[in-house]
């Protein structure tokens, strides 16, 4: 009897049809997000109560204790293609039985070259000067050095620590946060409130969903003229203290690639002294094709252990 798979990441296996040969070999047939988007809560129960599959590989959806009982006679493993597994209810899941796997350390190269780039985007108002060019304008900002600063790490794990390592190469200076201490000759430890008044760059990390900057953070202990960058947690940011605190200059940029509600369409898409991108963090080639890998091997092996297979 050929069993169901549903894949609700945005582009699972685009362009590698071999990719899901591989899960037909064992019997499995499977059903692609056909929004090609996001799901919301809604939308993954309709999806699971439509075609009952025994796995889920899965994206960024909210996949909740409501979801996973509701599809508890019938899902066997959810194996996201993701590094966290923040959306995932795994108390929920465990309660059903239902396993679940992540793609831990594929993805650090690639978000950490993006952090990099969104670094060097907002020290030399790229978007900006592109964008006016386009218009038939030929105005010049005044930029700065990425060597010159000092960069303040929040969350200093995997991801944290390869973009220290990036920026450093540049010339650049190192502070980290992360109450879950770790060692770095070349990078100096402090307390959040000490790299918040040093940092001439801040760089988002962490994991978890609570938020670490908020009005006052970003209203009265950053410096004067920082730059903000989140490739980590839209929930990390309070956005509207975010918005306020650019508007007046007292932050000079920021850089997201992650956002509370997502797609987003809020008052930052109306700043100049902002970059918006829409969580490509792992959207480089090569890491998108090892992350699918991992995941189908996990999703494979979990079938197995659950004798779905």
């Amino acid at each position: 009897m050929i069993k169901t798979v549903l894949a609700t990441t945005t582009s699972f296996a685009k362009g590698v049809p071999a990719r899901l040969e591989r899960l037909k070999g064992p019997g499995l047939r499977v059903v692609l997000n056909p929004w090609a988007r996001k799901l919301s809560e809604g939308e993954l129960s309709q999806l699971l109560h439509e075609h009952r599959p025994v796995g889920l590989l899965a994206g960024l959806e909210p996949i909740t204790r409501q979801v996973l009982e509701e599809a508890r006679d019938f899902l066997k493993v959810v194996s996201r293609v993701g590094a966290g597994w923040d959306n995932v209810d795994l108390e929920a899941a465990a309660e059903s039985g239902i396993l679940v796997y992540r793609t831990p350390g594929v993805l650090t190269q690639a978000v950490a070259e993006l952090t990099v780039g969104l670094m060097l985007s907002a020290l030399r108002s790229i978007t900006l000067h592109d964008r006016l060019v386009r218009q038939g304008g030929w105005q010049k900002y005044m930029g700065g050095l990425l060597a010159t600063k000092t960069v303040g790490i929040i969350g200093f794990g995997a991801i944290g620590q390869r973009v220290g390592e990036l920026v450093r190469a540049f010339g650049a200076r190192v502070l980290y946060y992360d109450p879950l201490s770790k060692d770095a000759a070349w990078a100096q430890a402090v307390p959040l409130s000490t790299l918040l008044a040093e940092a001439d760059i801040i760089s988002l990390h962490a994991s978890g969903k609570g938020q670490i900057l908020g009005p006052k953070e970003l209203g009265s202990l950053c410096k004067r003229g920082a730059v903000l960058i989140n490739t980590a947690r839209g929930g990390l940011v309070d956005e509207a203290a975010l918005h306020d605190c650019l508007s007046r200059g007292h932050l000079s940029y920021a850089c997201l690639d992650v956002f509370q509600e997502e797609p987003y369409t809020g008052p930052l898409c109306h700043l100049d002294n902002v970059v918006l991108t829409c969580h490509v963090g792992s959207y480089a080639d090569e890491a998108r094709q090892q992350m699918e890998e991992e995941a189908v091997d996990h999703l494979l092996q979990g079938l197995r252990e659950a004798k779905v297979l």
